[in-house]
């Protein structure tokens, strides 16, 4: 079967195009940024086309001959606009699948009840679903409450909290319902999905066979883990407030979690249940969810995390941007070391996370927390591999845009800033063993820009030295 995938480089879009390659698909992803999807699947044979779903033309080459496209496309992170941006996404992708006469489209939205006050995330999600419906082509809509998988936003929010707070000062979101579904159990629905026979649009709730509160679900991760936790409920905690706790203690910033916390103040449960008849799946229940993604964890770090995927960036990636900027700023800085390229390169490879950046980095946390408040992604993201660069992973409040082994790494930052700021690091051959150069830049148009890269310039200058300094001396030990 011919397989096409729209947000492919998100956590459940990672996950199906495993599930699927392994059933001998074909598989096709079309995306702003095909390199991402390159190379965290180099053993597979993936077709990728470039295209950007908000200026998609009907007539995109991605879309010919494909039997069954999947629409995973979130924009959880996009700024106020984005129930808009949604809409038009979805817009555009229904238009090109009926105009190369795909015959199913597959879309993962959310679960509530449209009766209800919604949230504007998941209002948004309800309008993304109509519209995939609303043509002659034949839309399957799967909506999902909360997903349970090693990666997933819900799960790794609910972990950190339980995890790192013995004591916790619950809000009112976490009595709201929910129905958990195992990331499993959804793959599943998702591919059985693009082989039942249906003849109209139609929409179908998954879940797991229990209904829990989020305060239940913290507790039943908490007895899994043989952890006591004190919940205290308190009711002054607003979203705003609730978000920035939130990013204190878990890898979700400002701004997604937000959105998060004003969806959770909706139930999430099923009403119609699924035709069994449609499918052969028996959803596991909470507790066999959460202790096989412990399993799975234990195994070594989730092949896919919600915050590598482009939609949890606060800015739009592209390796093709050709915005102009009125002013390049830069600190290049230079040092040998008596080693080969790949010694040379070795700590560089190891660098952010929990091995932090080799120098002051204390003055980084503090920056990551600044940047947290002000709503922008904080320093809590970490590689899938340590050791190893992947385009499109992310790394504290960077995301990798560009990477030669033992060569090139080029970091684009992510944090709040007047402007566009990266992180370059290179090694260079030389006579006396490896040049490695590093270039902090940035470009800006006005004059906040001006002040910001001028006014720390000294606090850059002393951490960019000594960080260099740092990585050289490990490199030559």
């Amino acid at each position: 079967m011919n397989i096409l995938i729209a947000g492919a480089s998100g956590y459940v879009g990672t996950l199906l195009i495993k599930k699927l390659s392994n059933e001998n698909h074909n598989i096709s992803c079309v995306s702003r940024n095909p390199e991402m999807i390159e190379s965290r699947f180099p053993q597979l044979n993936l077709k990728t086309h470039k295209g950007d779903l908000l200026s998609l033309k009907e007539n995109h080459k991605a879309f010919d001959n494909i039997d069954v496209a999947y629409y995973l496309v979130h924009s959880l992170s996009a700024g106020k606009d984005f129930p808009l941006q949604e809409l038009k996404c979805a817009e555009n992708f229904i238009k090109a699948a009926k105009a190369a006469g795909i015959p199913k489209v597959i879309y993962l939205g959310g679960l509530a009840n449209e009766q209800s006050q919604l949230s504007r995330h998941l209002k948004s999600r309800l309008e993304v679903g109509a519209m995939l419906r609303s043509t002659e082509v034949v839309c399957v809509e799967l909506q999902a409450s909360v997903i349970i998988g090693s990666g997933s936003l819900s799960y790794e929010i609910m972990k950190n909290l339980v995890e790192r707070l013995p004591i916790m000062l619950t809000p009112k979101w976490v009595s709201s319902l929910s129905q958990p579904i195992w990331i499993e159990d959804a793959l599943e629905y998702l591919t059985q999905s693009a082989t039942v026979e249906f003849k109209r649009s139609t929409v179908i709730q998954i879940g797991g066979p229990n209904q829990v509160t989020y305060k239940q679900l913290m507790q039943i991760y908490a007895n899994l883990r043989n952890l006591k936790r004190i919940m205290i409920s308190v009711p002054v905690l607003t979203p705003n407030l609730s978000s920035k706790w939130l990013g204190l203690v878990t890898p979700v910033y400002a701004r997604v979690g937000k959105k998060l916390i004003e969806s959770l103040k909706n139930d999430s449960i099923v009403t119609k249940p699924v035709d069994r008849d449609l499918f052969s799946i028996i959803p596991s229940s909470i507790e066999t969810a959460i202790a096989n993604t412990m399993k799975v964890e234990q195994d070594g770090p989730s092949e896919s995390r919600w915050y590598n995927s482009v939609s949890s960036s606060t800015k739009v990636i592209d390796k093709e941007d050709d915005t102009s900027y009125r002013y390049l700023l830069r600190d290049v800085r230079e040092i040998i070391v008596a080693v080969g390229p790949m010694e040379a390169f070795k700590p560089i490879n190891q660098i952010g996370g929990s091995n932090g950046w080799y120098y002051a980095n204390f003055l980084w946390k503090i920056r990551g927390w600044i940047d947290l408040l002000a709503g922008g992604v904080g320093i809590r993201r970490t590689r899938v591999n340590q050791h190893t660069y992947v385009i499109g992973d992310t790394l504290d409040w960077w995301r990798i845009s560009d990477h030669i082994p033992n060569e090139l790494v080029i970091l684009d930052a992510e944090m709040k800033l007047p402007g566009k700021a990266w992180l370059k690091f290179e090694i260079v051959p030389s006579q006396k063993g490896s040049l490695i150069r590093q270039t902090a830049g940035m470009e800006t148009n006005n004059l906040m820009g001006l002040l910001y890269w001028y006014g720390l310039f000294p606090l850059h200058s002393i951490i960019f030295r000594g960080m260099l300094n740092a990585i050289g001396k490990r490199a030559s030990a």
